[in-house]
């Protein structure tokens, strides 16, 4: 009996480094260090991990993917097309060794450790101070906490020291937790001087989820950045909530009750920002919520290309 070709997600285990270098992929953006994303051309927003050897990737701005999915982005490819490349040329392509990932309840134990070292912004503090210089917020939202000395490892696991951090729960939509997103600060307010200032926690999957910014009612707003999203509630009189990222708020689902949704995009000059939007933008409207679009200079200023609701306002 012949034998079955094994599936090419599972022959590309441990071989993602050297298939996406085949295909193109400069080895500068494999090299598991932070540094430019070539997806959205930020500057130090990114890192490809490998977990498990799936050709894992992660971007503070485009969210994060495998193998494949990096080729999507950068090719322009369908999963489909995708898959076909990495089949041709997966197997003259030596396997690598395999990170393993830690399992959902050690990172959980991580997460409620973590979180239950926090509390709750008052005036004055590293939080409130960063978020009153840039956005003039007086009163912080609770989900939004303040941990006193939360320590920094870099990529390579170097310990870099204990900073203030604005912690922010993101929430599944029926409130349940998934994972917890790390602003580093200094003392003043101002971001940590280190490598990646803002990161997200392992933790449980996050689509679907966002930090929850205020109550939600009939009508809500969502945004990728928790400071975007406060600036945008300060315009609109109403909650906007965060996604943290384009991906994620691509997959944001609302909870029940929400009838109308205000998507407050980014203006990048990459187009990711807008992209998740309008996608965002077609799945509810599919679902019969009525859906509003507010992209600051939006085919208006190209001064403004690179911005968001920080920035300029809506």
């Amino acid at each position: 009996m012949q034998a079955t070709k094994p599936r090419t997600a599972d022959e590309a285990v441990g071989r993602w480094p050297g298939i996406l270098q085949s295909l193109g992929v400069d080895a500068s953006f494999l090299r598991k260090k932070h540094g430019p994303c070539p997806i959205c051309d930020g500057k130090d927003r990114y890192r490809f991990d490998d977990k498990e050897g799936r050709g894992t990737w992660i971007c503070s701005h485009c969210g994060s993917g495998d193998g494949f999915r990096l080729l999507q982005h950068l090719k322009g490819w369908s999963f489909r097309e995708a898959a076909k490349e990495v089949d041709r040329i997966v197997g003259t392509v030596p396997a690598g060794p395999i990170v393993k990932e830690r399992d959902e309840d050690s990172k959980v134990r991580a997460l409620t450790q973590v979180w239950n070292a926090t509390r709750a912004v008052t005036h004055g503090d590293p939080v409130w101070r960063y978020l009153n210089r840039r956005l003039g917020l007086e009163l912080v939202p609770a989900d939004l906490r303040l941990h006193p000395a939360l320590r920094y490892t870099d990529e390579d696991g170097k310990d870099l020291g204990r900073f203030p951090a604005m912690l922010a729960r993101i929430r599944y939509p029926d409130g349940a937790g998934a994972s917890i997103h790390r602003t580093y600060l200094t003392d003043d307010g101002q971001k940590a001087p280190v490598p990646q200032p803002k990161k997200i926690m392992a933790g449980k999957p996050l689509n679907t989820g966002c930090v929850r910014l205020g109550p939600a009612g009939a009508t809500l707003g969502i945004a990728e950045g928790i400071e975007t999203a406060l600036a945008a509630s300060q315009r609109v009189g109403g909650p906007v909530w965060a996604a943290t990222n384009a991906v994620l708020l691509e997959s944001w689902v609302p909870p029940v009750g929400v009838e109308r949704v205000l998507i407050a995009g980014d203006n990048d000059a990459s187009f990711t920002g807008q992209a998740a939007a309008f996608a965002l933008a077609r799945r509810l409207v599919q679902k019969g919520l009525a859906v509003e679009i507010q992209i600051p200079g939006y085919q208006q200023d190209a001064h403004q290309v690179g911005k968001d609701w920080a920035d300029v306002g809506i």
